[in-house]
């Protein structure tokens, strides 16, 4: 997602994370888990999105 007043381009966005749970068959949930720079944070690793999980 790029942030325009940053006005880097692709090098000045942000990453979203979500969490997907496929409640019926006509119904998914997506919850927004985190959003963060990237100038901020590097690529997060597994073990911290899982962290995100339960403090749902």
């Amino acid at each position: 997602m790029p942030i325009t007043s940053k006005s880097k381009g692709k090098s000045g966005g942000a990453r979203i994370i979500t969490y997907n749970v496929l409640v019926a068959v006509d119904f998914v949930e997506i919850t927004l888990l985190t959003i963060y720079d990237k100038n901020e944070m590097d690529n997060v690793s597994d073990d911290y999105i899982k962290s995100l999980i339960p403090q749902l």
